[in-house]
């Protein structure tokens, strides 16, 4: 009886100490719906959980860079967010800025679509970071990018290649993956106690 109850006090306390740990909000999906023609990913768009704020990064495939001088971003979302002018910050490429436009191009359409620009020329990098604020990251359900295909100097052709819209699926708390772990134990402590 009294290693059942240390048992219970200790699933109690590792219960409490769990409801303090906080669940992971990372997200990220990839960039397979594109009017080019190509199977398969081209990319990845990964939105993290920072404060008030939601970290984004885009990152493409080798072969594939993102068009920034005339190019596009765009966001799917729900649950009201809204996003102005000012809502994309701290971009990782230097003089790169973005500016809302209406929300279609081509068959593609988003809740918010962001026309960029970028001081001292056209660059093509595979890598973007940037900070949209006021955001939480359950509120972004869909991305789409502006993509080059790399070839020669440059790009070889470009099109637009998305996320497409789904529904935002958490990832599993620890918490819940901490307490079926504690019903185990419990549900083998009391078939070994009570045999």
């Amino acid at each position: 009886m009294r290693i059942f109850l240390h048992s219970v006090v200790l699933l109690l306390a590792l219960t409490v100490g769990m409801l303090f740990t906080p669940a992971a909000s990372a997200d990220s999906l990839p960039l397979s719906s594109n009017n080019l023609g190509i199977s398969g990913s081209v990319g990845t768009a990964t939105w993290t959980q920072s404060g008030s704020n939601v970290d984004v990064t885009i990152s493409m495939n080798s072969g594939y860079a993102l068009l920034l001088n005339g190019g596009d971003l765009g966001f799917t979302t729900t649950n009201g967010l809204v996003l102005t002018n000012s809502s994309l910050t701290d971009f990782n490429i230097g003089g790169l800025s973005a500016t809302l436009k209406p929300n279609a191009i081509g068959s593609f359409t988003f809740d918010f679509l962001y026309q960029t620009s970028v001081s001292g020329g056209q660059q093509f990098p595979t890598t973007l970071t940037f900070t949209l604020l006021n955001a939480n990251a359950n509120q972004l359900t869909g991305f789409g990018v502006h993509v080059c295909v790399l070839g020669g100097q440059g790009c070889s052709s470009t099109g637009f290649a998305s996320t497409g819209s789904v529904s935002a699926v958490p990832e599993p708390g620890t918490m819940a993956l901490l307490g079926t772990g504690l019903l185990s134990i419990a549900g083998a402590l009391r078939r070994r106690l009570f045999a």
